[in-house]
């Protein structure tokens, strides 16, 4: 039994080690605006599936926060992705035309925005903070 578990064990650390070198490796000095955007994502989106506007507020409040922390970590020099910051701070005024919506369907099209941003500063950091 033990010699069935030696090879298992060893094919199983051989495949979480290559899995998770493949998700570090990626990294450009633009993994705060990254794990912000996608923070800021995860809460447009509860915002956006939320059942009434009372409901959503605290959503877009704490979305709009964290895509302003993903703007800045943008900007600072290890990232470098005027771009990323772009994109994180059209999130920010999705988010803020959001929480002045006052029809559920204008939330959810503000919101809806505000995460399609989010995403967008995720596509735009892998080519940030190259050549440093």
């Amino acid at each position: 039994m033990k010699t069935a578990l030696f090879p298992l064990a060893l094919v199983c650390s051989l495949f979480f080690t290559s899995a998770t070198s493949g998700a570090t490796s990626n990294q450009n000095g633009c993994a705060m605006t990254v794990t912000y955007a996608e923070m800021a994502f995860a809460k447009f989106k509860k915002a956006y599936k939320a059942k009434s506007i009372a409901d959503a507020q605290s959503y877009l409040k704490d979305g709009i926060l964290q895509a302003t922390e993903s703007s800045a970590y943008a900007i600072q020099d290890a990232c470098n992705c005027p771009l990323a910051k772009n994109y994180a701070l059209s999130a920010v005024t999705f988010g803020n035309n959001a929480k002045k919506a006052d029809k559920l369907d204008e939330l959810k099209k503000w919101a809806k925005k505000a995460m399609d941003a989010s995403l967008d500063v995720l596509t735009a950091t892998p080519n940030c903070g190259k050549g440093k």
